[in-house]
């Protein structure tokens, strides 16, 4: 590596933390509920985890905040008063928050070093008035990690660089299109890493290295990297970055999870994308591209079957509880998520699946991932079954990214990931367009149907009950081809035998944040893939919230992967400490690796198709609890 460069890079990085919108001004200033964070992480004040640092970034959520049209500050130091209604933070009624950015719904802002406890007050004035004071938790470090999409998870504002001798050259933004190496190395940017040393001063540029006094450790799906640089970005007041080596046994992942340790703190977990020759990144899941089309059928079965413990069967909107409320129908009572493919608006369910729709291997009643398809624009209509054929061919909007990816099984890695008011994350973020490849038939042992394309609003969608669970055997599709999507097959793959879970965790089973999870079972093919997703609502199951409320469905989930071979895993206790008290959902979903996966090619479809098979077992109502 020829030289170690820092200043250049800060730009990629200040064109997408001020490029965001802004709304019609407003008068009198509110922050609004829950509306100061971490200005990386943006983890929610009443999560774990979420303390603000001193010197590090946050942002500030509310109305009146500040001009229609935001001002950004134009020079160093930052000034404490910004834009045309002098908006003005105050920190426990004294301190000053050194002013980035102020809009009518935003402030950006860092705070002093000055600080101490474990708790500290916000208020933001304006000339229109004083806003109401909000407190958010702190601590000595708290450290997020900036996003592409500047909502805490998802694909990592993160550069790889090459040793090239064009400056312009040497660092360029991950992503699908341009994956890092084993052994590359990769700039972070993050915000909360604390102290310095040397330290320095709120407001100022950093003059040049200023490293951490707390180093942190940083993992690669769950593979310690080596750490060059971790502390403030010179010539950036507020900003960290961290520099690392990505670890040289890192597998092929569109996904691999990226989280920065410092002592007990996790930051918020962000993914990048890694191939061993770089460029395009394709994995097991066949993620693809923005602007491109591509295609999926997949058996999908035990949709809604529930684990050893549980009480009852869960086809449908059933569970172990009929007279408990519960997050998931907070107006009455209520038996749980419940399995099967449910009705809604542009995908399955309560705050089911996003545009998309189709993840691998995570069921829709998880919450926020899916498997499946909604058929209008109604919600909570009968289950369709807990065994389904579901189909779909799509082309992504050229602004769309990746959202939450399956983290690789090689490292028995985990991704964790917030879900917001509206309860959705899907595989990939933005718009889709629905292909029509007409009908679609599947064959196999005791099955033999065919997918209709229905018409909706949303285009067409794909979806069938299976006779049975999807046992071991061949199955065969063999599309016939439509409008867009041009005829494909017979593509055959094979199911192995059923992986069956061990663990008993019966309704009410507490889940410490302190401990590991482990889960157990039996049987699958050795290089098969077990994933494991969980889910945990920060609402109490005995709190009832009207439905039109916009915190009530506010959660985090975290994602696993590992072989069915390993016949058992522990989901790590940092994992689970990022877990709200609460709901918890666990589902142990049975899938192919990525050479039992069969691929297909047809016209109008830019990346093919990939024919698969899921099989998950659920356990409901389990509690999280420190």
């Amino acid at each position: 590596m020829r030289e170690r460069t820092f200043g250049p890079r800060v730009a990629g990085f200040a064109a997408l933390f001020f490029g965001i919108a802004v709304l019609p001004g407003a008068a009198q200033p509110v922050i609004s509920q829950g509306g100061v964070v971490n200005a990386a992480s943006f983890r929610p004040a009443d999560f774990p985890g979420a303390e603000l640092a001193p010197g590090g970034m946050i942002s500030i959520f509310g109305s009146g905040l500040g001009p229609a049209a935001g001002v950004q500050a134009g020079a160093f130091p930052l000034p404490e008063e910004l834009g045309p209604q002098r908006t003005r933070v105050q920190i426990n009624e004294q301190l000053m928050c050194r002013l980035l950015y102020v809009s009518d719904a935003q402030v950006n802002c860092q705070l002093p070093l000055g600080l101490a406890g474990d708790r500290i007050r916000i208020r933001v004035m304006t000339t229109q008035g004083t806003s109401n004071t909000v407190e958010a938790p702190f601590g000595p470090m708290g450290c997020g990690l900036f996003t592409q999409a500047r909502n805490g998870r998802g694909p990592l504002l993160a550069q790889n660089f090459e040793d090239v001798a064009d400056p312009a050259n040497r660092f360029r933004m991950n992503g699908v299109r341009d994956s890092a190496r084993p052994g590359q190395v990769m700039v972070l940017w993050g915000t909360g890493l604390g102290a310095t040393n040397p330290p320095v001063a709120a407001g100022d540029p950093t003059p040049g290295q200023a490293p951490a006094v707390e180093q942190p450790e940083v993992f690669v799906a769950g593979m310690r990297a080596q750490v060059q640089y971790a502390g403030r970005a010179p010539g950036f007041a507020g900003l960290d970055q961290i520099q690392i080596v990505i670890p040289a046994g890192v597998p092929d992942s569109c996904a691999a999870p990226v989280r920065l340790q410092q002592m007990d703190r996790t930051s918020n977990i962000g993914t990048i994308a890694i191939h061993r020759n770089g460029g395009v990144c394709r994995d097991a899941f066949n993620i693809t591209s923005a602007g491109e089309s591509f295609g999926q059928v997949v058996l999908a079965s035990g949709l809604g079957r529930l684990g050893p413990g549980q009480l009852g069967a869960a086809a449908g909107y059933g569970g172990p509880y009929p007279t408990r409320p519960s997050p998931f129908n907070p107006v009455g009572p209520n038996r749980g998520p419940g399995g099967g493919v449910r009705s809604g608006a542009g995908g399955v369910g309560n705050n089911g699946i996003g545009p998309y729709g189709l993840h691998p291997g995570i069921p829709s009643f998880a919450g926020g991932l899916g498997l499946g398809l909604g058929q209008g624009p109604g919600m909570g209509m009968t289950a369709t079954g807990p065994n389904m054929a579901l189909a779909q061919f799509v082309r992504l909007a050229e602004d769309a990214s990746l959202d939450i990816g399956v983290p690789p099984a090689a490292t028995d890695s985990c991704n964790s990931y917030p879900i917001g008011p509206n309860g959705i994350a899907d595989i990939v973020r933005g718009a889709v367009q629905r292909l029509d490849a007409g009908t679609i038939d599947v064959t196999g042992p005791g099955v033999s149907l065919t997918l209709t394309p229905i018409q909706t609003a949303l285009g067409p969608l794909y979806m069938a009950p299976l006779p049975a669970a999807i046992e071991q055997g061949d199955y065969a599709t063999q599309g016939m081809g439509g409008a867009e999507v041009g005829a494909f097959g017979p593509a055959t793959m094979t199911v192995s035998p059923p992986v069956t879970v061990t663990t008993s965790l019966a309704a009410g089973t507490q889940v410490s944040r302190a401990a590991g999870l482990t889960l157990s079972w039996t049987g699958g093919d050795p290089n098969d893939l077990v994933v494991i997703h969980g889910r945990s609502f920060l609402i109490p199951p005995t709190v009832q919230r009207p439905v039109s409320d916009p915190m009530q469905f506010r959660s985090q989930a975290f994602v696993c992967t590992t072989t069915a071979g390993a016949l058992s895993f522990t989901v790590p206790p940092w994992a689970l400490a990022l877990l709200p008290d609460g709901l918890l959902t666990l589902n142990v979903t049975h899938m192919p690796p990525a050479e039992g996966v069969t691929r297909f090619e047809a016209t109008g479809l830019d990346a093919g198709g990939v024919f698969r098979w899921v099989d998950t077992t659920t356990f409901l109502d389990l509690e999280v609890v420190p």
